[in-house]
C-alpha cells in the first residue's frame, strides 16, 4: 500500500493545521504510511510531524508551477490517497493524476461553509465555482463535510449529490488530553481569585474578538475578571491592542499568541467563549469541553449550534451582540454545568472515530 498523502500549502496552527496532525498522527499509530506535501515549512506544527511521516515540498501549490511538483511526486511515491482541503489543490490532484497516469483515490474536505468564500463574487464567478466544484464532485471518491451544516449547505447550494458528501467530524479529542491538561499553566491570572475568561484562535475577521472586548467590557463594569486570547496574532493583532485600550480593557486582558499546549490554560479558566462570525465545526469548543471548562458560543453558522446540541452544552447567543454575549458569560459563571456532563459530550469527537471515517470514505476501511 502507498502513503496516504495529505497535500497543503503549510501545516497552519489554525484548527485545519491541527486536525490534519490528529488524522497523521493516528495513521502512523495503525502502522499506515503516511506523507504530507506542503510549499511552506514556516510552521511551528511541523516540530511535532511524527517521524514516520514522509514530508515533501513543492516551489508552489499555484498555478501550472504545482503541475510539474505534483506530478513527479506521483509518480515517485504512488500514494493511494490525496486528501486536499482546497478546491483548487483538488483541481490540481485530480489533473496531475491525469497527467501522471498514476491511479490514486482522491478527497477533498471543507471545514467551513462556503456561503462565506462566495461572499462578494460576482454571478458569473460563482457560477463557474459551482460548476468547478460539481465536476470534482464527480471525480473525487468523496467530499468529506466537517458538520452537517456544511455538507446540508453543499447539497443544498451548490447542487452536490448528497451520496457523494460524508460528514466526517472532526478529530479532536487525543488520549493525551488529559496529561496535557494537567500540566502546570504559570499564568498571572489564574493566582489572582478572580473569574478567567478564555478563547483560542487567529486575529481574524472570522473571530470577531471586537465583539468579545465589547462584552469584556461590559462584564468588567459589573465585575472584575480577566480575558486570555490564545492563538496566532495574525494581521488584526495591532487593531486589537489599539481596541483594548480604547475600552479600558487592556489591563485585564492578555494576547497570549499561539501555545503548543493550550489545554492547561483552558483546564484552568473558569468559562470558554466563543464569538465567531462563522465556524465549519468549532475545534475550540470541543476543546474546552473536553477539560470540563463550561462554554458560550455565538450562533454562528454553522458548527457551533451542532456541537452543542441546540445550547444543551452551553449557551448559544446572536452573532455580533456583545451584550448577549456578556450576559451569557455572566449567567454561566454564575449557574455552571457539570464538568463530567461537558466531558462526556465532547468525548465523541475522537482522533480514532474520525480516522475510522476518514479511511472508510476512501474505501480502505
Amino acid at each position: 500500500m502507498g502513503p496516504i498523502t495529505f497535500y497543503t500549502p503549510g501545516l497552519s496552527t489554525g484548527g485545519i493545521g491541527k486536525m490534519r496532525l490528529h488524522l497523521m498522527e493516528e495513521m502512523v499509530r495503525r502502522g499506515i504510511p503516511v506523507d504530507l506535501v506542503v510549499s511552506d515549512t514556516s510552521s511551528p506544527l511541523l516540530a511535532a510531524l511524527p517521524k514516520e511521516v514522509t514530508l515533501s515540498t513543492v516551489v508552489t501549490t499555484h498555478g501550472i508551477w504545482s503541475l510539474y511538483g505534483l506530478c513527479g511526486y506521483l509518480r515517485a511515491r504512488r500514494p493511494t490517497a490525496v486528501v486536499t482541503d482546497r478546491l483548487r489543490l483538488n483541481t490540481a490532484v485530480l489533473r496531475a493524476r491525469s497527467l501522471a497516469r498514476v491511479p490514486v483515490k482522491v478527497l477533498l474536505s471543507f471545514h467551513n461553509p462556503l456561503s462565506v468564500k462566495m461572499d462578494g463574487l460576482s454571478p458569473s464567478k460563482k457560477d463557474g465555482f459551482r460548476k468547478r466544484l460539481l465536476k470534482c464532485s464527480l471525480r473525487n471518491e468523496k467530499f468529506v463535510a466537517v458538520s452537517r451544516g456544511v455538507a446540508d449547505e453543499l447539497v443544498r447550494n451548490f447542487g452536490i449529490p448528497e451520496d457523494r458528501v460524508q460528514v466526517i467530524h472532526n478529530p479532536v479529542i487525543r488520549r493525551d488530553i488529559p496529561r496535557l491538561a494537567a500540566d502546570a499553566a504559570h499564568h498571572p491570572f489564574f493566582e489572582e481569585k478572580i473569574p478567567v475568561l478564555i478563547t483560542a484562535g487567529r486575529m481574524t475577521e472570522q473571530k470577531d474578538f471586537p465583539t468579545l472586548f465589547m462584552a469584556f467590557r461590559r462584564i468588567l463594569d459589573r465585575m472584575d475578571c480577566r480575558l486570555l486570547v490564545l492563538g496566532d496574532h495574525g494581521k488584526h493583532y495591532h487593531a486589537l491592542l489599539s481596541l483594548a485600550k480604547d475600552l479600558g480593557i487592556s489591563h485585564a486582558l492578555d494576547l497570549t499568541g499561539f501555545k503548543a499546549n493550550p489545554y492547561k490554560y483552558l483546564a484552568r479558566a473558569d468559562v470558554f467563549v466563543l464569538s465567531s462570525r462563522w465556524e465549519g465545526f468549532g475545534n475550540v469548543l470541543v476543546e474546552a469541553m473536553a477539560v470540563g471548562t463550561p462554554v458560550v458560543s455565538t450562533d454562528c453558522p454553522v458548527g457551533p449550534r451542532e456541537i452543542l446540541e441546540d445550547g444543551r452544552w452551553g449557551r448559544l447567543v446572536p452573532v455580533g451582540d456583545p451584550d448577549k454575549l456578556a450576559a451569557a458569560v455572566e449567567e454561566t459563571l454564575a449557574n455552571p454545568p457539570e464538568s463530567e456532563s461537558l466531558m462526556r459530550a465532547a468525548a465523541k469527537f475522537t482522533v480514532e472515530k474520525s480516522t475510522d471515517a476518514y479511511l472508510e470514505a476512501l474505501g480502505l476501511g
